[in-house]
């Protein structure tokens, strides 16, 4: 199967194919950066279940502060949010205003076809799907809690003179028949910069958490090189400098096991930068 890696030259690689060699869109690796290198282990990790919330919004959505203080009240070490800013309309930024979209973002916000924000996923389970103040996800995290972990992972970094290093622990519990990928992404807290309100104010100064600010991987994870076994222990370790624009205290790092082809989270993790 023949790949494309989009990064600075990745375009011109696509206008240059021969049209009798078709690449299909699903097939696309876009490139941000870090390569995973992949160790096998023996010893196991903790099974712990945990859930990824992914949540679309935006600056100019009145909407969005609700949601916020719905999935900050239910955010603990078992629950893994990042908020990407959606691309047009309301998650434009306010002239002067810092641009939170993110190509890796806009990615993911095309794939599933957002258009209206706040919206989130559980596990990027399209079932699962959630808008306006997220009142009823509360009850859709703790089922999903309950789920028995395909995959354990543990995830840990150090940081010296500006490099991460990124080491992913897994251990399969079960057998899984389909291909699984490792996807590393970069969140941030604290960005403080305007918010439209509910009421139709402004917050000048309101701080906007768990914001996606770089897909270190490819934008769907990178393959693991196995096919999946009950038993079956890998580590995933990559590295990649931490741009100045990022404050390391306010970071930290997000890791998803997925599904290839439904792009369905079957565990994650998140740690803090050099920890």
């Amino acid at each position: 199967m023949k790949k494309i890696f989009i990064g600075l030259i990745g375009l011109l690689g696509i206008i240059g194919l021969n049209g009798c060699d078709k690449i299909e869109p699903e097939e696309y690796t876009v490139y941000d950066g870090a390569v995973v290198n992949w160790t096998d282990i023996t010893t196991t990790v903790e099974p712990v279940q945990r859930v990824y919330v992914e949540k679309y919004t935006g600056p100019r959505c009145n909407n969005c502060p609700l949601a916020d203080v719905t999935l900050e009240g239910i955010h603990n070490d078992k629950v893994v949010m990042v908020s990407i800013n959606h691309p047009t309309g309301q998650g434009t930024p306010y002239p002067n205003q810092p641009d939170m979209r993110t190509t890796g973002g806009n990615e993911w916000d095309k794939y599933f076809g957002i258009n209206a924000i706040p919206t989130a996923f559980i596990n990027r389970d399209r079932t699962l799907q959630f808008q306006g103040d997220m009142s009823n996800i509360v009850g859709a995290i703790n089922q999903a809690l309950t789920e028995e972990p395909i995959v354990a992972i543990d995830l840990h970094s150090t940081l010296e003179n500006n490099t991460v290093n990124v080491s992913a622990y897994m251990h399969f519990e079960k057998d899984y028949p389909d291909q699984v990928t490792l996807t590393v992404a970069l969140v941030e807290d604290s960005l403080v910069y305007k918010q439209l309100l509910p009421d139709g104010s402004m917050d000048e100064n309101y701080a906007h958490n768990h914001m996606l600010r770089k897909v270190v991987t490819s934008y769907w994870g990178t393959p693991l090189p196995i096919e999946v076994k009950k038993g079956d222990g890998l580590i995933g370790t990559l590295e990649f400098l931490l741009d100045s624009e990022f404050v390391a205290e306010h970071c930290h790092l997000v890791a998803l096991v997925s599904d290839k082809k439904s792009r369905k989270i079957l565990n994650c993790a998140s740690c803090e930068i050099g920890k």
